[in-house]
């Protein structure tokens, strides 16, 4: 009970810590308590001793005993009297007491968050100009964007890459983050693979003194505009430096960085390098910026769609009134209209004159004014404007006078403390991940579910909802908030992969550390102290143990984790991070984890080796919820994975050049939501997942190790990935066994190899077409014809047509399917002419045409593929030209023409789209 009235109240206490350092320790102490108590029923459980908690028994460990529960809940329970009658909590119940009288209004989050940007028009021009003039006193080889974080200088640099004049000058664009740990080889690569996509696999392969060479090679071929953003220190361009521009080029170059000197260090060294310096914004344009922010959510100023302009020229009108004026001004109101009307307009006045003095306290930092703004779209009264009012205040009058971090991370801290309890852990978890990754969020869902970071309401709603929905808003709750930048998948509308940036990122770590939420190796990855609050850290750690711990492997195991340094028995979450261009052995490291982690509940390690054999120690794991292999080399999963009988999520997807042999033991795990099997995997006996029924995603069903029977058994599947093999021999009857899963699953994917010649496998062809919600079809095999479109699925977005020997033309079939997304036809057509007429493939973004041997015309018609961003041409030896209807195509930006030899010129054209301007480039090279 006293337990539950301290977590009843820790939530406030958050709000209350931020200004108070005894109010900080509490929290600490309090969290500790709870944290030792779940540790005991772990304990507990793990003996099996869960129905009868306070039974004394022991539990080896290291030929040692733990004490038995019943003496170490008592200590616990005297901790908890202590924390309870402690003085700190009463003012901390007061304001409990007072939130719970007042109540809150939150607003419903919206999908994504755009740029907002002010006062950056002319700005943009004048740097525009310094990158396309070529000769005289505007032209440089490298533009330097330069200020503090937060200012918008990747903003700045992302309009200009993305400008109208800039994309008609260049041939080939390349963005990379450089940031503050980053690997040369790396670098190189990736602008290469940017440059020419076409050449990835070579590129891939070649040594760091052959990237640079290709480098230089690429540069004399095609003008390219290379962005090497977030460049910290002068180090990094003396290492990158030697294959970019010289005057016989004409590429160039554009650079953001914290850092002035580095831009002054490029122009000292013999290269022609523009230094601008992001400025801050105005009084003006810091007011324009927080009500684009604010007017998005509520109207603070009275204003509706149909009345702008006046209440324009309000605006105008009050901010020259004294304030004097303006009581004056309010008393004429007062004969002709009623008293709510005039309490409604002092209340607008009021709270813009709150919100001007606000922006102010934000220095005409963008990223301040941001994060600002999205937390008063949150506030809908004058009163709560007042309370922002006030503890704005109050960081600011605590932060630092410098105006390099302190104002930021105070905005930031602000619109922390503001979140609820499980959004601060999901906020806190992401600064778990490695520096610049962008995290799938699916991933990210699985890892909150799986460490339990859940409000009270997600608890009551769940077995009504999938975790994942409710996750999706917890993310876009912190994307309105401009807490989180996130990628929306165009198909779906969905968010796809999330990341922070760099000054939110800081201020994450930083925040983490304070609370111990997180302990990251190596050490240089830890972050430094917040500035205002040298000893905050120090403190918590002293109270509390590690918990989770976030690794970087870049050096041997041991070097992280040696023998009796590190108290390892409560760690709850461990996430290993291998290095892009290599893949470290944690063969014998994953017996150290499973005999020293205990506790642990989540285990993701990914694209490491572990030779033939995974340990069956990995068994000894009986807390585990999250178990993540993806991309780690392994050839038998141990059977002692079925003794994890509280596992969540399990990702095996190997690489698909490795065969994984696969236990029948998979049925144990019945709280099992997340499965995904390797693409190439087998098992001693048919694979049984039958009483897997909380399965909501199933990944990489094959048919061939697999009853497709048991998906039938799946009440609560909503997500199913499945390989028809082409062994399969009843695949009608397959298909009559998922068409009456319909109304369950939401989204299928399918991979089939098979022949559709006959009548009747043309029927079955059409059966499986049809399917409601069949999103993705990768399908193998000769077909005599499609389908008509009326009997595709209109949920379809993604198609992949391979060997299929169409004789004729599938475009006007494919072209009426109204979502697809992503169409690839390989060695699919025998024909000679295809044609993508007016209106057709409205939503098409990616096509890929290969391997189609008798294809010589191609026709485009005005209208057609609209929305078409990205096109491939690969194999094609006897195609004429490349079709000059993509001139009509403006959403084109990139275009990769490989191998096909017969080309002897390109469409031609004119005029302002982007597809002309590709044309106009290919003709430059042909």
């Amino acid at each position: 009970m006293k337990l539950r009235q301290l977590l009843s109240i820790l939530e406030t206490a958050d709000f209350r810590q931020e200004a108070d350092d005894g109010v900080r320790k509490w929290v600490a102490e309090t969290r500790e308590a709870a944290y030792n108590i779940d540790d005991l029923l772990l304990v507990a459980a793990s003996s099996g001793k869960e129905g009868s908690i306070l039974k004394k028994y022991t539990v080896s460990k290291g030929g040692r005993s733990l004490n038995n529960l019943e003496r170490k809940i008592k200590v616990i329970e005297e901790k908890i009297s202590t924390l309870v009658s402690d003085s700190r909590i009463r003012n901390i119940e007061q304001r409990q007491r007072e939130i719970r009288s007042t109540g809150s209004l939150t607003r419903s989050c919206s999908r994504y968050v755009e740029d907002d940007v002010v006062g950056l028009d002319k700005d943009v021009q004048e740097l525009v100009a310094r990158l396309v003039k070529e000769d005289g006193e505007r032209s440089y080889q490298v533009v330097s964007i330069t200020g503090m974080g937060g200012i918008g200088k990747t903003t700045m640099a992302n309009r200009i890459y993305h400008h109208a004049d800039v994309r008609s000058r260049f041939h080939a664009f390349a963005w990379v983050c450089v940031s503050q740990r980053w690997q040369q080889e790396d670098v190189m690569r990736e602008i290469l693979n940017k440059l020419e996509p076409e050449k990835t696999r070579e590129i891939n392969k070649m040594t760091a003194p052959e990237l640079d060479m290709e480098l230089v090679e690429v540069q004399k071929r095609k003008r390219c505009l290379i962005v090497l953003d977030d460049v910290w220190t002068t180090d990094a361009w003396d290492k990158l430096r030697s294959p970019f521009p010289a005057r016989q080029v004409k590429s160039k170059v554009m650079i953001t960085t914290r850092n002035r000197d580095v831009a002054r260090y490029i122009e000292c060294n013999g290269t022609s390098c523009y230094l601008y310096d992001q400025r801050y914004l105005n009084e003006e344009e810091s007011w324009e910026l927080l009500k684009k922010k604010v007017y998005h959510g509520f109207n603070i100023a009275g204003s509706t769609s149909e009345d702008d302009d006046t209440a324009s020229s309000t605006d105008g009108y009050r901010s020259c009134l004294s304030d004097e004026e303006e009581d004056e001004a309010i008393d004429q109101l007062q004969t002709s209209t009623s008293e709510d009307s005039i309490q409604d307009q002092r209340n607008q006045m009021d709270m813009e004159k709150l919100g001007k003095e606000m922006v102010a306290q934000c220095g005409g930092l963008p990223l301040a004014i941001v994060a600002l703004g999205e937390l008063l779209m949150t506030k809908s009264t004058i009163s709560e404007w007042r309370t922002v009012h006030q503890n704005l205040s109050s960081y600011l009058r605590r932060g630092t006078s410098s105006r390099e971090n302190g104002r930021v991370h105070e905005a930031l801290a602000l619109s922390y403390t503001d979140l609820p309890d499980h959004l601060k852990l999901c906020f806190l978890h992401i600064g778990s991940f490695a520096e610049d990754s962008k995290i799938s969020t699916r991933k990210l869902y699985q890892l909150w579910a799986a460490e339990g970071f859940k409000s009270q309401e997600s608890y009551q709603v769940e077995e009504k909802e999938s975790f994942m929905d409710i996750a999706e808003r917890y993310l876009g709750e912190l994307v309105q908030r401009c807490m989180v930048q996130v990628h929306v998948e165009e198909a779906t509308g969905r968010f796809k992969s999330c990341r922070l940036d760099d000054l939110t990122r800081d201020f994450c770590l930083v925040k983490a550390k304070e609370e111990n939420f997180v302990k990251k190796f190596p050490a240089r990855y830890e972050p430094p102290e917040l500035v205002g609050s040298p000893s905050t850290s120090s403190m918590v750690t002293s109270i509390s143990t590690t918990r989770r711990v976030s690794v970087a492997v870049d050096n041997d195991f041991d070097s992280y984790f040696p023998p009796g340094k590190e108290n390892l028995e409560h760690v709850r979450s461990t996430l290993f991070f291998a290095k892009a261009s290599s893949r470290r052995n944690l063969h014998t490291a994953l017996d150290f984890i499973c005999t020293e982690f205990k506790l642990l509940r989540v285990l993701d390690v990914e694209r490491f080796d572990f030779g033939e054999k995974l340990s069956e120690s990995l068994g000894n794991l009986v807390h585990l919820r999250y178990l993540s292999l993806r991309g780690s080399q392994f050839e038998k999963l141990p059977s002692s994975i079925g003794n994890l009988k509280y596992l969540q999520t399990l990702d095996l997807r190997a690489p698909l050049r490795v065969c994984v042999t696969v236990p029948n033991v998979l049925s144990k795990l019945n709280n099992l939501k997340y499965l995904y099997l390797p693409p190439n995997h087998k098992s001693t006996s048919r694979l049984q997942l039958s009483s897997t029924s909380k399965l909501e995603i199933l990944k990489i069903f094959d048919t061939k190790v697999s009853d497709y029977r048991d998906i039938s058994k799946l009440a609560k599947l909503q997500k199913l990935a499945v390989i028809i093999s082409p062994e399969t021999e009843n695949l009608a009857a397959i298909i009559n066994c998922l068409e009456t899963e319909q109304n369950r699953v939401r989204d299928y994917s399918f991979r089939v190899h098979y022949n559709f010649q006959s009548e009747r496998e043309f029927t079955v062809l059409r059966q499986l077409l049809s399917l409601t919600d069949l999103r993705k079809l990768d399908l193998g095999g000769p077909i005599n014809g499609l389908p008509q479109h009326c009997h595709f699925g209109e949920s379809l977005t993604k198609l992949t047509l391979r060997s299929s020997g169409l004789k004729q033309d599938p475009m006007p079939t494919l072209e009426k399917l109204p979502k697809l997304y992503s169409l690839r036809l390989r060695n699919a057509f025998k024909g000679n002419r295809i044609c993508c007429s007016s209106q057709g493939f409205p939503r098409l973004r990616i096509l890929e045409i290969l391997g189609l041997t008798s294809l010589e015309d191609w026709i485009i018609e005005e209208g057609a593929m609209p929305n078409l961003y990205a096109l491939k041409i690969d194999e094609c030896s006897k195609l004429k030209m490349v079709p000059g209807g993509i001139k009509y195509i403006a959403a084109l930006r990139e275009l990769v023409v490989v191998t096909c030899l017969r080309i002897s010129r390109i469409g031609s054209g004119r005029g302002r789209t982007e597809g002309e301007r590709i044309l106009t480039k290919l003709n430059t090279f042909h």
